[in-house]
């Protein structure tokens, strides 16, 4: 029993992160700005003298180029294992060439990283980030479902005003209520109120459309944990494990699977 509940304490630790508030314009110098300085200062990556001269290069260059140098240092951090950092430099694409999918591509890759990011100034500027982008596509393409959804999901799942996204989840459920997305956060916020069996509804949605989706599998599993089902959970656990070859997944799937057997 108290496996069951450590696992399900550490899932929604996963999904929920609180924000304190936020403006609509991007600081001039921001935590990712710090982080990248301090990680520089640090010494501890051999390319350290390229990424200042990229990141000089791309302060003094012109519209065209800064966007192209800006994807180098974006390429570059990710590739570090900074991809906080890397969404960060995304954003500045959009900022330097405001496009619909510019800024849709920033907030896709920032609020991906919100259930992931351990630094909390910078887990803060994710979510400002994303929430940001998201409100600058649905600006140039006003309605957008795409973006509407990214929005809503950030203000549920980083911000303090969760309620807010979930209505809007809502309103687009009352619309396109076979939507992957909004069943996917609308499930999640199932799991953070405790409300396990909706939650099982919207997970199971997604999968009639989409069978190899592995969110939705691995938070089924979960939601069988809050509702004391172990061998439910383990069950749709051995699934996941089998519909993916990426090594990290499998191996934590596996840590899962025996922790909950023993």
């Amino acid at each position: 029993m108290k496996s069951i509940f450590i696992a399900l304490g550490l899932a929604l630790a996963f999904i929920v992160t609180i924000f304190l508030g936020f403006t609509n314009k991007p600081p001039k110098v921001s935590a990712f700005d710090k982080q990248r300085e301090l990680l520089i200062d640090s010494l501890q990556y051999e390319n350290t003298e390229t990424l200042l001269q990229l990141h000089e290069d791309m302060l003094q260059s012109a519209s065209t180029s800064k966007s192209i140098l800006l994807q180098q240092l974006s390429d570059t951090w990710l590739a570090m294992g900074q991809p906080s950092i890397g969404a960060d430099y995304l954003r500045q694409i959009a900022d330097n060439e405001p496009t619909y999918e510019n800024f849709m591509r920033a907030g896709t890759a920032l609020s991906s990283l919100i259930d992931f990011e351990q630094l909390e100034d910078i887990r803060v500027n994710v979510v400002y980030g994303a929430r940001y982008c998201f409100e600058e596509a649905e600006k140039l393409q006003p309605g957008d479902l795409d973006a509407n959804i990214g929005l809503a999901t950030v203000l549920v799942s980083g911000t303090n005003a969760p309620m807010e996204g979930i209505m809007m989840l809502r309103e687009i459920d009352a619309t396109h209520p076979d939507n992957i997305k909004v069943n996917l956060e609308l499930g999640r916020f199932s799991v953070m109120s405790g409300q396990m069996d909706k939650a099982l509804e919207r997970f199971e949605r997604v999968l009639q459309k989409d069978s190899l989706n592995l969110q939705a599998r691995y938070m089924m599993a979960q939601t069988y944990l809050g509702l004391t089902d172990t061998a439910a959970a383990v069950l749709e656990l051995e699934k996941l494990k089998s519909m993916t070859t990426d090594s990290m997944i499998v191996n934590q799937v596996r840590s899962e699977i025996h922790n909950l057997n023993h």
